[in-house]
């Protein structure tokens, strides 16, 4: 059974990021996530990381008080110790969760690294509903100053700047939405990205 929905998730990603290399072009475009989808997007049109936001994640609240910060957060470096499972960082007041690390230094390295390629001409924010997101969060998220994106399970939560995947409504927040790359669903992301900046 685990071989078929590999299989499947497996053709799925293949036809929906061809589908998506046709249509967009991110190499000068920044994308700061919250989560992995902005590296995962680089990773799968094979362009360079230019953000620092890959391969970690943040809880809701320190996103937004990150994007709201930028330039003072990417002005100082990260203290990193190793966690019970990877590397955990902290940026003054704000906790990154370096998940796909394995070593402090390696996390570091690569945060140092990307952080200096960033095009603060053309930024776009991408969040999740989940990890603690609420309607604060979602409020909070509206009143960014950047073109953005938010993936939710929650109604009350869509707007022009969301994709609403109803059919995780029912759980207690959003899935694991990229191995099927269901985060290209009904090219939504993507069209909002060639709307802010062509």
């Amino acid at each position: 059974m685990r071989s078929i929905k590999n299989f499947y998730l497996s053709n799925r990603r293949r036809l929906m990021v061809e589908r998506v290399k046709r249509k967009i072009d991110l190499s000068d475009i920044s994308i700061i996530s919250m989560n992995c989808i902005g590296g995962v997007m680089y990773y799968d049109l094979k362009q360079k990381f230019i953000t620092p936001t890959i391969n970690l994640f943040f809880t809701p609240s320190d996103f937004i008080k990150f994007v709201n910060n930028l330039n003072y957060y990417l002005s100082i470096e990260p203290t990193i110790a190793m966690g019970n499972d990877y590397p955990i960082g902290k940026l003054d007041d704000i906790t990154l969760y370096f998940m796909h690390y394995n070593t402090p230094g390696e996390a570091l390295k690569k945060w140092e690294e990307r952080k200096k390629r960033i095009n603060k001409d053309k930024i776009f924010i991408i969040m999740v509903e989940r990890d603690g997101f609420t309607k604060k969060h979602f409020e909070e998220f509206n009143k960014l100053n950047y073109p953005k994106f938010l993936f939710t399970k929650t109604k009350d939560f869509k707007c022009e700047d969301s994709l609403y995947m109803s059919k995780y409504k029912d759980l207690d927040q959003l899935p694991d939405i990229i191995p099927g790359r269901h985060i290209y669903d009904g090219i939504k992301l993507v069209k909002a990205i060639k709307k802010a900046y062509g």
